[in-house]
């Protein structure tokens, strides 16, 4: 199992219990990235199907498991579309 794996593993075990750059460097991973830090939330831009778009996650510690369970289904979505190619 790879580190990008392992990681996103540990946050799907336990999604309450996630730090800003766990969830930050998980995103990177599959290809998004940082857009902007705007005062109290992080913007990450990503693609998927071509299409590029964003995700606002409030800088709140510790962050909210609905966040990181979207970001879980967000990855998901990346993971299927790169298995597809």
């Amino acid at each position: 199992m790879s580190k990008r794996e392992k990681r996103l593993q540990k946050i799907r075990q336990n999604p309450r219990d996630v730090s800003m750059s766990e969830l930050e460097q998980v995103l990177k991973d599959y290809g998004a990235w940082l857009d902007r830090s705007d005062g109290s939330h992080h913007i990450f831009s990503y693609n998927i199907k071509g299409r590029e778009d964003s995700l606002s996650i409030p800088f709140a510690r510790p962050i909210k498991s609905r966040y990181v369970k979207l970001v879980i289904e967000i990855i998901d979505q990346i993971r299927e579309e790169e298995n597809r190619d």
